[in-house]
């Protein structure tokens, strides 16, 4: 191999070339275009040389929107049960109307941001879906595995991501409404025992919410999907470079896997798929998700995130990925308490070791170009490409040499 090819810059070149042919179409969870880019990763993989490659197929939600649609339809349910059942039936029965409503939401909510299986989730779209998982042996026996993990799918574009001042709006109303769920069991109780007006107009400000929720919700899915370059093409291209860089130059100790998983937008069908199937083998495994690396000067590690249940890293992963990434200034970052989650949610609450790694510009902690229809290849930074591209290296030979 030559020393050009071994350059870390090439292996940034070739994510890019991978992306431009992946964000040619949007990827929707559990749509056929998310299906020709796992065909295209296996081909891929397969022209490497890697020869333990598989698709794996499993049942995934279309759209995380209709949910939501769901829920806040439910709340809404519950704020008129309250408005408009007084009258005819009396405060006590509207009331417990109401509750009854909002609990029903905020149970479901609850187990669907705790990767749960939930009730009412067959009356939602479920299509066919699929992951693509390769194997890299070691030169030796191997005595350790190390999984990567990137999504293929690509999330609606959705009109609250079209800009960073709209992120940061959305952020804190969409705490509000999913907490506003619980919150009006006792706003309306209150309401309804005390008959303070400070309680009644809360409980508007909740329905006003809500409404609003529910609107995005059953009319995110009539717009576009994003084209998704760096959300999540720039991870998918930089494991396939990876791949490529290791056909030449093996671990020692460890197995890889490369896990390239499907409806990751839709909740992470995908991942516990992934996790179903080979629970025994995996348990001791250390995951590394890669989640929009192709944008930002600013290298991070996610360190406490999930919507409502929040999971933190372990210490020594922590300190792991921080000893290796201190050099390119790799810092920590903390998802909001809803509105965004990341596959290592649920491999923490399975009790995994993972960590996920991302890009964003040192300015700003919202990751570029997220769910919008401007994420297009020609938005992704080689520099930054570069930059993962040698930490995961780093990673890489830092996890197989600890047992040397």
């Amino acid at each position: 191999m030559s020393t050009d090819i071994a350059e870390p810059a090439y292996y940034a070149r070739r994510t890019l070339e991978h992306v431009r042919v992946l964000a040619r179409s949007p990827r929707g969870s559990a749509t056929p275009a998310e299906k020709q880019a796992a065909e295209y990763v296996e081909a891929q993989l397969k022209s490497m040389g890697v020869s333990d490659v598989q698709q794996q197929s499993f049942s995934g939600e279309r759209s995380m929107w209709l949910f939501i649609s769901l829920v806040l339809g439910l709340a809404l349910v519950g704020h008129a049960a309250y408005w408009l059942l007084r009258t005819p039936m009396g405060s006590l029965p509207a009331v417990i109307v109401a509750v009854a409503a909002f609990a029903m939401s905020g149970y479901l909510i609850w187990r669907r941001f705790s990767f749960e299986n939930y009730p009412l989730r067959n009356l939602l779209p479920l299509a066919p879906s699929q992951n693509v998982n390769a194997r890299l042996p070691p030169r030796a026996e191997p005595r350790q595995r190390l999984v990567l993990v990137a999504h293929l799918d690509s999330h609606r574009a959705v009109f609250w991501f079209a800009t960073d001042l709209l992120v940061r709006i959305f952020t804190p109303l969409s705490t509000a409404t999913i907490f506003g769920v619980y919150l009006a069991i006792p706003v309306y109780l209150l309401a309804a025992l005390t008959h303070w007006q400070a309680f009644t107009w809360l409980g508007i400000i909740l329905a006003i919410l809500h409404f609003l929720g529910w609107f995005t919700g059953v009319t995110a899915d009539l717009g576009r999907y994003s084209p998704g370059a760096n959300d999540n093409a720039s991870s998918v291209g930089t494991l396939l470079a990876l791949a490529e860089r290791l056909i030449g130059q093996p671990l020692e100790n460890t197995e890889l896997w490369l896990a390239f998983t499907g409806c990751e937008e839709t909740g992470g069908d995908g991942i516990q798929a992934l996790l179903r199937e080979n629970q025994a083998l995996l348990k001791d495994s250390l995951f590394i998700n890669f989640e929009m690396v192709g944008i930002g000067e600013q290298l991070s590690y996610i360190r406490t995130e999930g919507n409502l249940r929040r999971y933190s890293i372990p210490q020594d992963v922590e300190d792991f990925v921080k000893e290796i990434g201190q050099p390119n200034g790799l810092q920590a970052l903390d998802t909001p308490f809803v509105g965004a989650s990341t596959e290592c949610s649920i491999l923490l609450k399975h009790g995994y070791k993972a960590v996920c790694l991302t890009a964003h510009h040192p300015d700003s902690p919202i990751l570029p170009e997220w769910h919008r229809l401007t994420d297009t290849p020609d938005r992704l930074q080689v520099n930054a490409l570069d930059k993962i591209q040698s930490v995961a290296w780093d990673i890489l030979q830092r996890f197989d040499q600890r047992l040397a």
